[in-house]
């Protein structure tokens, strides 16, 4: 009943799913494992959050420096949610940061590089075409929302695992992830729908 559902929502500290391998007890954790271990889903969650390609390596470098700096007051419970935030933070940052550069200097082209050969120019144009309007819509949503979705559509984590480190209750995370595919679905309609037919 109650505490069943409660069980799933937060899984016991005994448990260990794929992203809670640090045991919760034992000696200290050392910054080189955290780094070898979390790099690469550092880096998936600071995509999901909308850190810019061209920026992701040094955003996943700059958390690994506030892991540093601050591992000796972390307790060792849920690494994963500690990163995360710690990550969501730095991105959050990065992005006042780019808006403000934005506003001072004028409109900066914000998209990536055009893609890297293979396909004709004509289809890499229409590529980045629209992975840059999937960009501008999903930099819409509300970062939690965008992050639950990414996460669980691009990247494949399950809605347990996105709870985890989000620190949430799964119920939320399918909440976050609705919401976010209704906005975009809508958004994507409405910018479709301003779009010049082409002939």
């Amino acid at each position: 009943m109650p505490a069943t559902s409660q069980a799933q929502q937060w899984p016991a500290e005994s448990a260990e799913p794929r992203l809670a391998q640090a045991p919760p007890s034992g000696p200290p954790l050392e910054f080189r494992a955290i780094y070898e271990r979390w790099f690469s889903d550092v880096s998936r969650w600071i995509r999901a959050m909308g850190g810019p390609e061209a920026e992701r390596e040094d955003l996943v470098q700059d958390v690994f420096l506030v892991v540093h700096r601050r591992l000796p007051d972390f307790d060792g419970q849920n690494v994963a949610g500690w990163l995360y935030q710690i990550a969501r933070h730095r991105v959050r940052d990065f992005r006042r940061l780019l808006w403000v550069k934005h506003l001072l200097l004028g409109g900066m082209p914000l998209s990536e590089s055009l893609s890297k050969g293979g396909a004709s120019p004509a289809d890499s144009l229409e590529t980045n075409e629209k992975r840059a309007t999937l960009e501008r819509l999903l930099v819409k949503l509300n970062e939690s929302e965008r992050a639950a979705l990414v996460l669980f559509e691009i990247d494949g984590y399950s809605g347990d695992e996105i709870a985890e480190i989000q620190g949430v209750p799964v119920n939320t995370v399918w909440a976050r992830i609705h919401k976010a595919r209704k906005k975009l679905k809508a958004a994507l309609a409405k910018h479709e729908s301003r779009e010049p037919k082409r002939a």
